[in-house]
C-alpha cells in the first residue's frame, strides 16, 4: 500500500536484502559461460559491498546502474541496497547524454556500469571529468561532481525506477523492498514458481518486467536463472536443450519471429510469457498449433508490479486478454460519464488497480513526492479495460499518448524536449507509427532551420537518447500543422 515518508519500515530494503541473503540458486551466464553458485554469489555481494562502502557510496546516495543482464545484476543491486544506497535502475544502453540529465534531475552521486554499457559509462566520464574509482568484477564505478541539492526526501535503500507515468515528463517510481518482495510473491503463487524452476532473463533486468519477474521471483524463491546481454532467437533452442527452463519472459514479437524459424523443442517450459504489449490473437494461436505451447499474457505496470497473468485455452480470443488479477491485487473499473459520446462499448473504462505491490510514489523531476492515490488507495493506469466472466481483463487500449516499442515504453513529450534543444530546430513534433504487426515505432515530424537536415536529427538522437527512444521515422517539415487555436493535428502530420 502507498506509505508516507514518516513510516520508515515502508522504505526499507530488508525484504529484499533477506532473500538476497537467503539465495540458493544458480546463475548460468550464457554470455561468459560460467555458472555462479549460491557460495559464489554470496563471496561476490560481499566483497563488492565492502568495495562500495570502501569507495565512499554510503546511505542515502543515489546510484544510477546501468548493468546488462547477467550475475552482477542481482549482486550489484543487493550491494547497493546493503550500503543503504537508492539504485536507479536504467537501460544498460543509455547514452552519456541522458545519463547526466537523470544525475542532474534527480541528485545523483554515483554511476556503475558493466556487462556491455562500459562504452557508454567512459563516454560520460570523459565528458564529465568523473573519476574512474573501481573495475572490479566487470563493472565501473564513476562519481559525479557533489549535487548541489538532492531533490526529495532522504532514501536509504530504495530502489527508484523510471517511468512515463501516464502523462507528462518521465518520473521515478519508487518502490522499496515490501513491495518489490509482494510482487515476487503474486507471481510465486500464481504460477506455482519454486527453487525446482529455472527462469530465463530475456528482457532487461533493469525494467520492471523483468526486474519483477527474473531478478525479485528467483531471490524470493531461489530458482535458477539463465542471463544474457545478447539474446539470440536463433540460439534458443540450444539454451533450452542444455538448460532447464521452466519459465520464458519474452515480447509479442519473439513469438512473430519463433514462428518464421525452426524446430524449438519446449518440453521442460511450463510458462511462455509475453508482456509489454498485447499478444495478437493470430500470432498466439499459429505458435500454438506450431508448437503445442500455449502463450500467456502478462499484464503489470512500473507502479503497480504485476497484475495478472492468462492463461489461454486452446482457440480462445488472445487479443487484450490478460486473465484474472493476481491474489493481493484488486481490479476496479471507471466507465467514463460520456461512454456513449465516446463510442466505447457497456462496461469499458479506465482500469484502477490496487495492490500490496504497488509503489509508495513518484519522485519527480522538482523534487516534489507525489502519491497519485485515490483515497481509498487506487492507482488508475492509464489502460482502458473491460472485465469479461470470472473477473478476466481484457484490455482494450490507452488513454495517453505514450508510445510502446516492444514493450518498452515512451514518453513523446520527453524525446520532444531532447530534440527541441538541437540546435537548428525549431519545433517538434513526436507521435506513434504502426507497423502491419500492430507494434508501434516512434516518429517526429521536425521543423528545421536551413542547414539542419534528418542526418543531422538522427545523430543528435543517437547521442542523446538511449535506443529505443529515438524516432524510426524523422520527416523534415517547414512547420507543424495546427488548428486556429494553436493545436498540433497529429492526424495531418506525415
Amino acid at each position: 500500500m502507498p506509505g508516507t515518508i514518516a513510516s520508515q519500515s515502508v522504505w526499507s530494503p530488508a525484504p529484499i536484502l533477506e532473500a538476497a541473503e537467503n539465495y540458493q540458486g544458480q546463475i548460468f551466464d550464457l554470455d561468459t559461460g560460467h555458472k555462479v553458485s549460491p557460495a559464489q554469489f554470496h563471496a561476490m555481494r560481499a566483497q563488492l559491498i565492502a568495495t562500495l562502502k570502501q569507495k565512499g557510496i554510503a546511505a542515502g546516495d543515489r546510484v544510477l546502474v546501468t548493468i546488462a543482464n547477467g550475475p552482477m545484476f542481482p549482486i550489484a543491486l543487493t550491494a547497493i541496497l546493503a550500503c543503504e544506497a537508492s539504485p536507479l535502475l536504467v537501460h544498460v544502453m543509455t547514452p552519456g547524454a541522458e545519463l547526466a540529465r537523470y544525475a542532474q534531475r534527480f541528485g545523483v552521486k554515483w554511476l556503475i556500469s558493466g556487462g556491455g554499457g562500459d562504452q557508454q559509462a567512459e563516454s560520460i566520464l570523459d565528458q564529465h571529468g568523473m573519476l574512474l574509482i573501481g573495475d572490479h568484477w566487470n563493472l565501473l564505478l564513476g562519481r559525479f561532481p557533489e549535487p548541489s541539492n538532492i531533490p526529495g526526501p532522504e532514501l536509504k535503500g530504495v530502489p527508484l525506477h523510471p517511468t512515463s507515468g501516464s502523462t507528462g515528463l518521465p518520473k521515478i517510481a519508487l518502490r522499496p523492498g515490501f513491495p518489490a518482495m509482494e510482487e515476487a510473491r503474486h507471481y510465486t503463487a500464481t504460477m506455482a514458481i519454486c527453487e525446482d524452476d529455472c527462469l530465463m532473463a530475456i528482457p532487461p533486468m533493469s525494467h520492471a518486467y523483468g526486474y519483477g519477474v527474473t531478478t525479485m521471483v528467483p531471490l524470493l524463491t531461489g530458482a535458477s536463472i539463465v542471463t544474457t546481454a545478447k539474446f539470440s532467437i536463433k540460439a534458443l533452442g540450444n539454451v533450452l536443450k542444455d538448460h532447464p527452463i521452466t519459465v520464458l519472459p519474452m515480447v509479442p514479437a519473439h513469438i512473430d519471429i519463433l514462428l518464421f524459424g525452426g524446430e524449438i523443442d519446449f518440453g521442460r517450459l511450463r510458462w511462455l510469457l509475453t508482456a509489454g504489449s498485447m499478444m495478437p490473437r493470430r500470432s498466439a494461436q499459429q505458435f500454438r498449433k506450431k508448437t503445442g505451447v500455449a502463450v500467456c499474457p502478462l499484464y503489470g505496470t512500473t507502479e503497480t508490479g504485476g497484475i495478472s497473468v492468462a492463461t489461454i485455452a486452446d482457440g480462445e480470443d488472445v487479443d487484450g486478454r490478460v486473465g484474472p488479477s493476481m491474489e493481493g491485487v484488486e481490479v476496479r473499473i471507471h466507465p467514463p460519464a460520456n461512454a456513449d459520446e465516446l463510442g466505447l462499448e457497456p462496461g469499458v473504462g479506465k482500469l484502477h488497480i490496487k495492490s500490496s505491490s504497488m509503489m509508495t510514489g513518484y519522485l519527480a523531476d522538482n523534487g516534489e513526492l507525489l502519491q497519485p492515490f485515490s483515497e481509498d488507495g487506487f492507482f488508475e493506469t492509464g489502460d482502458i479495460a473491460k472485465l469479461v466472466e470470472d473477473g478476466v481483463i481484457h484490455l482494450r487500449g490507452r488513454t495517453g499518448e505514450m508510445i510502446n516499442v516492444l514493450g518498452l515504453k515512451v514518453v513523446p513529450c520527453e524525446v520532444e524536449e531532447v530534440i527541441a534543444a538541437m540546435p537548428g530546430v525549431r519545433e517538434v513534433k513526436v507521435y506513434a507509427g504502426q507497423l502491419a504487426s500492430k507494434g508501434e515505432i516512434v516518429k517526429a515530424a521536425v521543423a528545421v532551420e536551413p542547414g539542419t537536415n534528418e542526418t543531422d536529427v538522427r545523430e543528435y538522437c543517437k547521442a542523446n537518447l538511449v535506443y529505443y527512444k529515438r524516432p524510426q521515422v524523422v520527416t523534415i517539415v517547414e512547420q507543424l500543422p495546427r488548428n486556429p487555436a494553436g493545436k498540433i493535428q497529429v492526424k495531418q502530420l506525415p
